[in-house]
């Protein structure tokens, strides 16, 4: 409890308990992990050729930052310190902030707040009255006249740094003694003392909470991140976070949209030439089989009946924003020389192997068929992808993620 509220990899060992707060993990040779399954539905596979992949030495290394369907800076909240800079980012509700990008899709003008929020904590959590963050609150009650049950602590405070508070009130003689019932998981102190002196702090302002500090604060006064750009930017609520990241997600899901439309386009283009082809052998249109003919003569009769070579599949399968903008940066990176080279890569007579090196099992009138039934899929899909909007895109992909999100919010408690 108060580590991360969504695990992206699966803590599978001693990861450290909020006894000591993860002080007590074990060495990293006896601890192991594997990426969770919700990972791969906050990460969509689809996004994958989206990111500006870097370079290392020649080799293709991680992306310059990967994108999730919901920002998760503040589903897991970030804390340390940098070079000139601190930062403080409490982490907040998965639900609430699910809630609050679906509203932003659907354009609503009272947006539903982000609330701070720790998986598996028992306390209660409110905003401060001077409106600079939140304050949280463990949890005691009257267990009889002269015992007090504390069953949790506030965020922050871990089990053996409140045992420390409790021996030194003991010292002071604030406290008679207590008794520790915890696990790795949930804490139980039973504290003694006098009956009047628990009547004393039952009537009083503070009540339990103060007597015993149960509470902590969640500053969001302090919350530093880097923006899309690399740069150090100072946000001051969470909707901000939240705010600067729908724009640069929903700029990466017009790009999928282009893809999309380009892969089916692609897709469907290569499988009717296909169809076209076995068509034409089988019908005596074009000569294949009796070896009268070379290939340069099979070549220039396939391009009279206008078969789209490979390098017009290349172009339907490019024409999308993303390859687009990567070609534009490989050519400012490369001189005209090196450009030449890569689009003579493929000889004119190459073009049309995507054909020729066709299986001849594949002259058949059921791989027509076959062909044909895939090619008019893949021509329904790219019509229902046109239809869709980025924004239904990214609802659906938010739709796969919300029973995952529920099910560990019941796990949980």
């Amino acid at each position: 409890m108060g580590s991360n509220n969504i695990n992206l990899l699966v803590p599978s060992g001693q990861f450290g308990t909020r006894l000591s707060g993860g002080k007590d993990a074990a060495s990293p040779r006896y601890i192991f992990t594997s990426l969770s399954r919700i990972s791969r539905y906050i990460f969509p596979e689809e996004d994958d050729i989206l990111l500006n992949y870097l370079e290392d030495d020649g080799q293709k290394i991680e992306p310059e930052f990967y994108a999730p369907i919901l920002p998760l800076l503040l589903i897991n909240g970030s804390q340390g310190i940098g070079t000139g800079w601190s930062t403080h980012v409490p982490s907040y509700n998965p639900e609430d902030i699910l809630n609050y990008i679906i509203a932003r899709l659907d354009e609503v003008e009272d947006l539903p707040p982000i609330r701070p929020y720790a998986r598996n904590f028992g306390g209660r959590i409110e905003p401060q009255e001077d409106g600079c963050g939140y304050v949280t609150y463990g949890r005691a009650k009257q267990a009889t006249e002269n015992s007090v049950l504390i069953d949790e602590l506030p965020l922050g405070v871990w089990t053996d740094q409140y045992k420390q508070s409790l021996l030194k009130m003991r010292d002071r003689g604030e406290i008679m003694g207590f008794v520790e019932n915890h696990t790795t998981t949930k804490v139980s102190f039973e504290v003694k003392l006098s009956s009047a002196k628990l009547q004393r702090i039952m009537n009083s302002a503070t009540g339990l909470e103060g007597a015993f500090k149960l509470k902590s604060k969640l500053s969001t006064m302090n919350m530093h991140a880097f923006d899309a750009n690399s740069v150090i930017h100072k946000y001051k609520s969470a909707e901000e976070i939240a705010d600067a990241f729908f724009a640069v997600r929903m700029a990466l899901y017009h790009d999928r949209k282009s893809v999309l439309e380009s892969e089916m386009k692609h897709a469907s283009v290569l499988m009717k030439n296909k169809a076209n082809f076995i068509r034409a052998v089988v019908d005596g249109e074009i000569d294949l089989i009796s070896g009268r003919q070379s290939k340069a003569e099979i070549v220039d009769q396939m391009k009279t009946l206008k078969f789209a070579s490979a390098s017009d599949l290349d172009m339907i399968r490019n024409d999308n924003t993303v390859l687009r903008q990567q070609e534009d940066e490989q050519d400012e990176e490369n001189d005209m020389g090196e450009a030449e080279g890569r689009q003579e890569a493929t000889t004119p007579i190459q073009e049309f192997d995507y054909l020729l090196n066709m299986a001849l099992s594949n002259l058949t009138s059921e791989k027509i068929t076959q062909l044909q039934d895939d090619a008019a899929r893949k021509e329904q899909d790219l019509e229902a992808i046109q239809k869709r909007t980025p924004s239904d895109l990214w609802r659906a992909d938010l739709e796969k993620l919300a029973p995952l999100i529920e099910k560990m919010k019941l796990e949980s408690c």
